[in-house]
């Protein structure tokens, strides 16, 4: 496979000057006027507006939108919908400083394209001296943190779909272990997670889209029938119950890498940001549905709610079993779109060097069959749906949202200045703060249950 022709790997100038002269201070503040990167990019296979919007929200829609009440639960109704919309405010302000950071670090470096690793590599160059020995090791840091990002929100994908079908399969035939439910979607997956152009992902996501808004309207069967007294629910917890609401949020209202990814192969990226965007308008939309699900899923079903709402209506009854079939296929096809990000990821500084170049498909596919069986592994060892889910959220949040953005801008700003007050500065020291503390609490608490869990797994086997 031709490196440079894939929808990963960046068209880049053919002047290596360019490249490889770092711009001086009068370059980069007049970077916008000298170099549009847009009009020098170029995907194969590229995305319409239309397609982008689709593959959004096939990113971020799936079994964080099934735990929104148990969120919701955490926070009760009033605090619950406060903290939406500000997270939400919060996490889409941060991808649009990430976006912009990473165009006016293709300004300065005069290149189309570059990866948030890259973006990372380049804002330490261009920060205080002393670091700028760093930038390598910082942007090789940033690609293991998007990695394992990406394969935390895999791996809850894989324990969420046999989950749902064990409950069918315990009803119709032996009930069998959940290790053989995942392996079974390993398998299947397979064949899906070898399509290696994100275009060719689009019918994937539009029939894996149909099929979870179809289990959703399904599903509202069981939410609305039944519905308690809105005052037997609380409308606001203790403060400390909050940060798990937090983290299950974040995971459902976030996907940092698969955004990048969509923005990055798009026909045309300049209609991605601005305030009716497509990346503003999936948001909105993401938002609304992840609000009113958490709202009538807590509503209906209170303190006994799951980590999946799809856990909480009836195993024997058809329709039950029709929308649990809808949603988990729909999450079983997600797999493929946010497996793609970790390989673009993984590939996107891959150079076209002999002999390895010759053997880039070969072994882009060997890293695909590996990945595919590592979050197997972990799906088996460590089932518990709501722990995974509050560890990628509190794990992503705190260093994809909030520090990665937060040090890039700080770095890229340094020689230009933070503006009047230095309010860019203190805004960057702001979002740090919030994400190391968020990170620390948030990850700690889920990782201690995983522990848990995970020798219960090896006494029960």
């Amino acid at each position: 496979m031709e490196p440079k022709s894939q929808d990963q790997a960046p068209h880049r100038d053919d002047d290596p000057g360019l490249q490889t002269e770092p711009p001086t201070i009068a370059q980069s503040i007049t970077s916008f006027y000298m170099y549009n990167p847009y009009e020098k990019r170029s995907v194969e296979v590229p995305l319409t507006n239309c397609d982008a919007f689709i593959s959004l929200l096939k990113c971020v829609i799936g079994t964080g939108i099934l735990a929104m009440p148990l969120a919701f639960r955490c926070s009760g109704f009033l605090v619950g919908a406060v903290m939406s919309v500000l997270l939400m405010i919060l996490l889409t302000y941060s991808i649009h400083l990430l976006i912009a950071d990473m165009t006016e670090c293709c300004r300065r470096r005069r290149v189309p394209q570059v990866s948030m690793p890259e973006a990372v590599r380049i804002a330490y160059e261009e920060g205080p001296k002393w670091i700028n020995c760093f930038g390598r090791a910082a942007g090789f840091m940033t690609t293991c943190v998007l990695v394992f990002g990406q394969f935390l929100l895999c791996t809850v994908y894989l324990v969420f779909v046999s989950k749902n079908f064990k409950e069918i399969g315990d009803h119709y035939i032996e009930r069998y272990n959940e290790r053989y439910y995942v392996l079974a979607a390993c398998l299947l997956l397979l064949p899906l997670f070898m399509i290696r152009r994100l275009k060719y992902l689009v019918p994937l996501n539009l029939i894996s889209n149909f099929l979870l808004y179809a289990g959703f309207a399904l599903i509202m069967y069981y939410l609305f029938n039944g519905l308690p007294n809105i005052n037997d629910r609380e409308m606001a917890t203790p403060p400390v119950e909050w940060i798990e609401f937090i983290a299950i949020a974040a995971f459902s209202l976030t996907a940092v890498g698969s955004m990048l990814v969509v923005e990055a192969h798009m026909a045309h990226p300049q209609s991605y940001l601005g305030l009716f965007g497509v990346l503003n308008l999936a948001v909105l939309f993401i938002l609304l549905s992840n609000m009113f699900f958490g709202i009538i899923g807590y509503w209906r079903f209170g303190d006994s709610v799951h980590a999946s709402i799809t856990l909480n209506i009836p195993q024997d009854e058809i329709l039950s079993q029709f929308i649990k079939v809808f949603i988990a296929t729909g999450i079983f096809l997600s797999y493929p779109l946010n497996g793609f990000v970790v390989i673009t990821v993984m590939f996107s500084d891959y150079e076209n060097s002999e002999p390895r170049g010759r053997y880039r498909t070969l072994i882009e596919y060997v890293v695909r069959l590996v990945f595919l069986f590592l979050t197997g592994a972990v799906a088996i060892g460590v089932p518990n749906l709501a722990a995974l889910t509050e560890l990628e959220g509190a794990f992503s949040l705190s260093n994809l949202n909030l520090l990665c953005p937060a040090l890039i801008d700080m770095f890229l700003n340094y020689n230009v200045g933070y503006g009047r007050l230095m309010w860019k500065l203190i805004r960057d020291i702001l979002l740090m703060l919030i994400g190391l503390i968020f990170g620390t609490v948030g990850c700690t608490v889920a990782i201690m249950q995983l522990i848990r869990d995970f020798q219960l797994t090896l006494n029960s086997m």
